[in-house]
């Protein structure tokens, strides 16, 4: 058995060499995660001609041999089928080798495919042949994110995900068809389908359990008198302060200033009746890496905060280090700053293995401002063995966007989680933001600081915590069943407009159309770094530059829009969020950008979030082309300015129906202003043949 399965179920020290990371392929290992784990059961399994059913705490799993197909159906908050697979050919040769409170394993031979059904409502196909696997969708879609080729669907009641191995695959995503994605499965893939919620929402701890949060670049361990003074404010603390509270925070965590003080904060909170968490993070512990010489032990001289470990690869040797400070100092559970934010299989693994580690009853709790990927993706799966979610960090200006605090910070009957706000910089609780987060079934933890600001805590008190009660539940059900009952009509227009952005557009004439054929009269925006950057080459605008830095024109805009295209190359140039692209900008400061890198990939930058595209030969010539709606919008790109390819679609949720305030064309930041990067890099170039605006009426 690989190592990476010894490291997670035995407690022996690591070997030398820390364990790859890990892989769907393991996962599906009967060795693996054997048992259940916070009530999360498979509790039956059901063998009868022309059928096998599957039943989990969350899940009623139907296979209908002689058709081929799978549903899946929700079984918490609301009984109703969510998705289904149609594999197109009957399942022979069935074969059901494991029927365990932890699992159930099954295998057929037509197709030669191995499930394996968790009891957190995990469905695992592994491929042994290629396999075509289309997922319907039972539910309208009211939100939807991607990292890659993994999705999660919700509407108001529940959710289902996808997550597959295949990295690089074209799934054919599309969240408002019938079919939401289809997955060319190669022999060995692995794809998983996640019913959601996987358990139910425990109210009376939401209303009960309150995080007093304490971070500090100077203090870790603060005196009795100041851990007593917390007790008015929660019953459980999380002691942060990652560089104060630890030796080599990034390598192991050993009490910075020895265990007997370690032991008197424990001590002390214990004898007022609290409970306490404390600082690791699996995503910034480098040890056993090749970014071990990036970790940091002191803010003296401090510059950068050092980069993580997204994949996973030393797992074994962050929970050998996690189990120490569990069993060595006793504190009440842990709280992960980061996860493995570029793999499923390893956030699965590590969320089931730090379970392990805390026990059933031991508190967990992640901070997951970037769960799957940076647009919102998560695996609830994962999040299911866990507390409290914290996200939202230095995310304010989305915390009036109800779909973000409501499917991502909330995610109530997704994961059903604790859904917590995480806002530790200057969004301090006033009365709206109070009603936006409970609106949502979402909470606050209280900062240590804000026991000095009377204004706060009065806020906390009389319009926070005074309406987290049964009350406020039975409210919070209303609201969410009455938003659900406009999720069909608002889907429908969804569909009715994707599908007019999808089809191919009508000639029409440009509001601004500017072949570079000269250099034309507009600003001029350029990096001191860059002296002389324009010139005409064969008709086109050739920008010579350092990487990471701006050099572009800005176009004045007066009407509203509905497409923007440009034409370009990469060639030489090094820029990577600099690289050439057009961008618009609107007043209130949103931001619609297309454009490519050096590494090939096509980059788009919609609201302050940054998406990858398919990666292309630097010296194409491509057009990337944006079109949008009232609400939605699409990426599309060619290789002959005839024939387009979507690439992306988006929500601007009306953002981009005003007219915007310029265009800008050439070397454009991601973010669309006059800045370079700390470290602009090589000298490169790029083209731009033309770039081209449509308007709405």
């Amino acid at each position: 058995m690989a190592f990476f399965v010894a490291a997670l179920l035995c407690s022996i020290p690591a070997l030398a060499a820390p364990p790859t990371a890990p892989t769907f392929q393991e996962l599906m290992d009967p060795a693996v995660f054997p048992h259940p784990q916070r009530g999360l059961e498979v509790e039956s399994v059901e063998d009868i001609p022309g059928e096998i059913r599957i039943r989990t705490t969350g899940a009623d799993i139907h296979f209908d041999l002689a058709s081929g197909i799978i549903t899946f159906h929700q079984r918490i908050g609301h009984e109703r089928p969510l998705a289904e697979i149609r594999l197109g050919t009957p399942l022979a040769g069935g074969h059901i080798s494991h029927r365990e409170p932890g699992f159930a394993r099954l295998s057929f031979e037509h197709p030669n495919i191995t499930i394996r059904v968790n009891g957190d409502s995990l469905f695992m196909v592994h491929a042994h042949e290629a396999l075509a696997v289309p997922v319907a969708s039972r539910i309208d879609t009211a939100w939807h994110a991607s990292f890659e080729n993994n999705h999660l669907i919700a509407d108001e009641w529940g959710a289902f995900g996808l997550y597959t191995s295949m990295q690089e695959c074209n799934d054919q995503f599309a969240p408002y068809a019938p079919v939401a994605a289809t997955y060319p499965l190669t022999p060995d893939a692995v794809l998983w389908v996640g019913v959601c919620p996987p358990k139910p929402y425990d109210w009376d701890r939401s209303f009960r359990d309150n995080v007093v949060w304490h971070w500090s670049n100077t203090l870790g361990y603060p005196d009795d008198a100041t851990l007593a003074r917390w007790k008015q404010a929660g019953n459980i603390v999380l002691l942060q302060s990652e560089v104060m509270l630890w030796k080599d925070w990034n390598l192991d965590f050993v009490p910075r200033l020895g265990a007997d003080e370690f032991a008197r904060v424990r001590e002390t909170l214990h004898s007022q009746g609290m409970r306490f968490i404390v600082y690791t993070s699996p995503y910034y512990f480098l040890r056993g890496t090749a970014l071990e010489p990036k970790a940091f032990n002191s803010f003296e001289g401090f510059t950068n905060w050092p980069p993580g470990t997204p994949t996973g690869e030393n797992m074994g040797l962050f929970l050998d280090a996690i189990r120490r400070v569990m069993t060595e100092h006793k504190p009440d559970g842990l709280y992960f700053d980061g996860q493995y934010i570029e793999n499923p299989a390893a956030l699965y693994a590590l969320a089931r293995s730090a379970r392990e580690v805390v026990g059933e009853s031991g508190l967990l709790e992640w901070h997951s401002t970037w769960a799957l990927g940076p647009h919102g993706c998560y695996l609830p799966q994962a999040d299911a063995y866990v507390d409290f979610i914290l996200r939202g960090e230095g995310e304010d200006k989305h915390y009036e966007d109800t779909d973000y605090l409501r499917f991502f910070v909330s995610g109530y009957n997704i994961n059903n989680c604790i859904g917590v706000l995480c806002n530790n910089g200057a969004a301090k609780p006033t009365q709206a933001l109070v009603e936006r987060v409970l609106g949502v079934n979402a909470r606050f933890h209280t900062i240590a600081g804000w026991l000095d600001n009377p204004e706060v805590m009065v806020v906390l008190g009389e319009h926070y915590a005074a309406r987290l009660n049964p009350a406020y539940q039975q409210k919070m059900e209303t609201v969410i069943n009455e938003r659900q009952g406009g999720v069909a009509a608002k889907a429908a227009v969804m569909r009715e407009e994707l599908a007019r952005l999808n089809a191919p557009p009508e000639r029409e004439t440009p509001v601004f159309s500017f072949m570079f054929s000269t250099l034309p009269a507009a600003e001029a925006k350029i990096s001191p770094l860059n002296s002389t950057p324009f010139a005409i080459i064969e008709d086109t605008l050739e920008i010579t530059a350092r990487a990471s830095t701006h050099a572009y024109y800005s176009f004045p805009c007066s009407r509203p829009l509905n497409s923007l295209t440009v034409k370009l190359r990469q060639g030489s140039d090094g820029g990577m969020s600099w690289g050439p692209g057009a961008l618009l900008h609107w007043p209130d400061g949103s931001v619609l950008r297309i454009g490519s890198r050096s590494d090939g990939a096509l980059q788009y930058d919609i609201l302050g979030k940054q998406y990858l595209g398919k990666e292309l030969a630097p010296n194409t010539w491509l057009w990337l082309r944006a079109r949008w709606g009232a609400r939605f919008g699409i990426i599309e790109y060619s290789l002959d300015g005839e024939h387009y390819t979507r690439a992306w679609d988006f929500e601007h949720k009306g953002r981009f129906t005003p007219a915007p305030s310029e265009l800008l064309v050439g070397k454009v930041p991601f973010h669309g202003m006059p800045e370079d990067f700390s470290e602009p890099g090589p000298e490169g170039s790029c083209r731009i043949a033309f770039v081209e605006i449509h308007g709405s009426e």
